[in-house]
């Protein structure tokens, strides 16, 4: 699994088109697909097969095949499968200013309120807007073709998806209303989720992510569990595991000097909780890393 933290630091794509696709398989249930995380870029998450649930702004959204989850900017994410057939979704992530006109048009006019976010994407798109989600899956068959010239094409096929989605985006005010009760909850437990991101290589205990949050343990844990699906210190074990992963993926680091960096005393208990978040022992990933990950524009992800 790439590395998925509070603020994703990924680059995806590149200054002359940046956009990428991940595709990601995740071949059985009841485990955490998507890391809380967000970034800047915009992300059009469609589920090829199987079913899942998707945390966006705070609220869940259970999808199954053909479904399309819309993040919009800056909106925290996370997704968790529990079907035994588990989940297979592909990720477009690209920036909206890649869309922009060199000069002052209508279509200019149309991209703006998305732009300076008085109007978001809607984070669900289903049945009765078949056409919106199979102009999602045309956008995934083209990247991977990669014809001459798909650039072209797929930035087109992206403004007409914009055109056919623009009567569905909703006005900010609205937006942040319907998710009014869920952002006060989350405004208690962000604070603690950047503590924890800074600190995650450090000892911590449940008191002291507590007085963060100005609540007392047990209140605490419920409210973090509630929110993110993971108890707090299964989150600190998550980020931590993800980080061990990155340099374990470096051929100078060994699996010992990964676990110790990143806050682990003991390294069976690091290669119990590595086992638990990435399905396979530190060695086994370390073996794969060369076969499963490719650092090209499209990325696969199987576990």
């Amino acid at each position: 699994m790439l590395e998925f933290r509070f603020r994703e630091k990924a680059v995806h794509g590149s200054s002359k088109f940046p956009l990428t696709i991940y595709n990601v398989n995740y071949e059985s249930g009841n485990q955490q697909i998507l890391p809380l995380h967000w970034h800047e870029e915009i992300e059009l998450i469609y589920i090829r097969k199987g079913s899942a649930v998707f945390s966006v702004n705070h609220t869940d959204y259970t999808v199954r095949e053909g479904d399309c989850v819309i993040v919009n900017s800056g909106e925290l994410h996370s997704g968790y499968s529990h079907a035994p057939e588990g989940c297979f979704y592909s990720a477009i992530v690209f920036k909206l200013s890649w869309l922009s006109s060199l000069q002052p048009d209508r279509c200019q006019e149309y991209l703006n309120p998305l732009l300076k976010g008085t109007a978001l994407f809607p984070a669900l798109i289903q049945g009765d807007y078949g056409e919106l989600c199979s102009l999602i899956k045309a956008l995934i068959e083209d990247f991977h073709e990669r014809a001459a010239g798909f650039e072209l094409l797929f930035k087109g096929r992206l403004l007409i998806f914009l055109a056919k989605i623009y009567p569905l985006l909703v006005p900010r005010n609205r937006y942040e209303e319907a998710n009014r009760v869920k952002s006060q909850k989350w405004n208690k437990i962000i604070t603690v989720l950047g503590y924890m991101d800074a600190r995650y290589k450090l000892t911590m205990t449940l008191e002291e992510l507590a007085a963060v949050a100005s609540m007392s343990p047990s209140h605490f844990c419920r409210l973090f569990k509630e929110l993110t699906s993971l108890r707090p210190m299964e989150y600190l074990n998550l980020l931590r595991v993800n980080s061990a992963a990155v340099m374990i993926q470096s051929s100078y680091c060994s699996i010992l000097d990964a676990a110790l960096e990143n806050g682990f005393q003991h390294l069976s208990y690091f290669s119990k909780q590595f086992k638990k978040h990435m399905h396979m022992t530190p060695s086994e990933y370390k073996s794969h890393n060369g076969k499963e990950w490719d650092v090209s524009m499209d990325r696969e992800i199987k576990t």
